[in-house]
């Protein structure tokens, strides 16, 4: 049985976190907001594994229960940030609490916004048949039930997690149903109005899209394992079947699937490269369409985020070992490998721009074949299942 004083300490981390997710970018749904809050996410995460260090994906872990540490406990799992409850595909049951573990996250619950912009994003209302890919501890799915007022489905692939997700949903009384299945492979029978993936996909699979209801609508993150340049794909089926949607650049968004990964990194170049100066300044974060754009342009190519040595200037790698580092204001850039990286990307930004500089691409569905359009002389063709 709960005691009082951890009863109130709940409370007061679930009222906390109800005020902080009204503060997110993009989350404006107040009922969201509440339902959110109403869910105790304490109970379906007993124990998580919080991030030690500043380096960000982390890779150091301290093991938290919710009975050994409480208010640590309620600090991450009331957070914004995402919650990590699975290293490396392990148990946790034979872990110990407070020690520390390496790993890399196998199961999370994603952070609170990105979970809030999820459900605006579908306008999933009262009655809806609400499907859930990779839904981990339930939280999401359980948040759905609560919104349509009818039973909601979460498919997850690790039997562990969606055994313990089942028993947690039902003690809290969540009219949730859990299917262990690979999500990419099939989906349970039915169709769905609102489909939602808590992971990043290479392209939407064809299952998907077929289980979409008239009227239905899908939200998921595309990457192309470059972690940092996110792209929700919006997709909607009309009453008469015709699929339609969008590719938008996106400040939050889900990691790829446990097949997926991230592209890799290369081993730091041993020679001096080739220099060149008076280049393209690297485009702002902020400039999202333009990176989403060079991510799925440019395959393989990613941005190499706080690379050792390189704190003034703007690094991309690709898995053949090309390179380049520009400094913050353009003045200068290497380039290593057998690609001009930079040259490719000084390339793709005046397509861009002669776009329009799009941050939002149209998705067009032609039989299999999927494509993001940004406007003249800019889409690119999402890769074949």
């Amino acid at each position: 049985m709960t005691s009082p004083a951890a009863s109130t300490a709940s409370a007061a981390a679930r009222t906390a976190f109800a005020a902080a997710l009204a503060q997110e970018p993009g989350v404006h749904d107040s009922a969201i907001v509440a339902a959110m809050a109403r869910m105790p996410r304490h109970q379906l995460m007993p124990r998580l594994f919080a991030p030690l260090g500043n380096d960000r994906p982390a890779r150091q872990w301290r093991l938290l229960d919710v009975a050994d540490d409480p208010e640590q406990h309620l600090a991450v799992c009331y957070g914004m940030d995402q919650v990590v409850v699975q290293l490396d595909g392990r148990p946790t049951g034979p872990l110990t609490p407070g020690t520390e573990y390496a790993g890399v996250p196998t199961g999370q619950s994603s952070g609170a916004g990105l979970l809030a912009v999820t459900v605006q994003d579908v306008h999933l209302g009262p009655g809806d048949r609400f499907l859930e890919l990779g839904a981990c501890t339930g939280y999401l799915t359980a948040v759905a039930a609560d919104l349509t007022g009818r039973q909601a489905t979460g498919v997850e692939i690790d039997r562990e997690l969606a055994r313990d997700a089942a028993m947690r949903l039902a003690a809290i009384g969540a009219d949730v149903r859990v299917v262990v299945r690979d999500g990419l492979r099939g989906l349970p029978d039915g169709e769905w109005d609102v489909i939602a993936a808590s992971f990043a996909v290479r392209r939407i699979p064809t299952a998907w899209l077929q289980r979409l209801a008239p009227g239905g609508r899908l939200r998921t993150t595309v990457t192309t394992g470059a972690p940092g340049w996110h792209a929700t794909a919006l997709v909607h089926r009309d009453e008469a079947g015709v699929l339609s949607g969008r590719l938008a650049a996106d400040l939050w968004g889900h990691v790829p699937d446990r097949a997926g990964g991230w592209i890799p990194l290369p081993n730091t170049p041993a020679d001096s490269g080739r220099s060149r100066s008076s280049v393209l300044a690297p485009p702002e974060p902020a400039e999202r369409g333009y990176w989403v754009a060079l991510a799925h342009t440019l395959p393989g190519v990613r941005r190499h985020w706080n690379a050792p040595g390189f704190d003034d200037e703007a690094v991309l790698v690709a898995p053949d070992g090309s390179r380049a580092a520009v400094t913050r204001d353009g003045s200068h850039a290497v380039e290593w490998g057998p690609r001009n990286l930079w040259l490719e990307a000084e390339e793709l930004h005046a397509r861009w721009t002669a776009a329009g500089r799009p941050a939002e691409y149209r998705l067009e569905f032609t039989g299999a074949v999927q494509r993001a359009v940004g406007g003249p002389g800019l889409s690119w063709q999402l890769p074949m299942d």
